[in-house]
């Protein structure tokens, strides 16, 4: 009774495993074949940036690859602007601000090693609120800084996703 009941149940998973297949189902920061064949590279921002390493990171997972070199590469993304922005939202009683409107700025365009625009310049724009009580200070300096690397992060995959929905109708680079 019990082998029959695994098996029932691998043969519904093997069931639903080839109805995924057959309909297009794609994991969501896998990238398309086409891209995966062409090169993108990033420049504005150092290597050493978290934005910069975190892109990288992502594009490598998702199948990418990253040009040695900006004049090898089928896209360069251009960062003209990355920058972290904190504001208050609210005070306290005493006049101290306890909420905060992190704001995490990417301007990027998208271009070709010789120029030619691939994608016009747009923004990102990644933001949280958080509320700081003042009571343990340390605590709260230690939040927000993992909001700001979240933040980084999420930049990055949303960076890469826009530009490869910005590429995915371009054709390939000529050989």
């Amino acid at each position: 009774m019990m082998c029959d009941l695994k098996r029932f149940g691998s043969l519904i998973l093997l069931g639903f495993l080839l109805l995924t297949m057959g309909c297009g189902f794609h994991l969501r920061g896998e990238m398309p074949e086409s891209a995966k064949k062409e090169s993108l590279a990033m420049t504005g921002v150092s290597k050493k940036n978290p934005l910069y390493v975190n892109f990288v990171q992502k594009l490598t997972v998702a199948g990418g690859v990253l040009a040695a070199k900006p004049s090898e590469a089928f896209a360069i993304i251009n960062v003209t602007k990355a920058r972290q922005l904190r504001r208050p939202i609210t005070l306290s009683s005493v006049g101290r601000a306890n909420m905060f409107d992190l704001s995490f700025l990417v301007t990027f365009e998208v271009q070709t090693p010789k120029g030619k625009i691939l994608m016009p310049e747009r923004e990102l724009i990644i933001r949280r609120e958080y509320f700081n009580t003042q009571s343990t200070p340390l605590g709260q300096g230690l939040e927000e800084a993992q909001i700001r690397i979240e933040m980084e992060n999420e930049a990055a995959q949303q960076l890469l996703r826009q530009v490869l929905v910005g590429l995915k109708d371009l054709p390939p680079a000529a050989p």
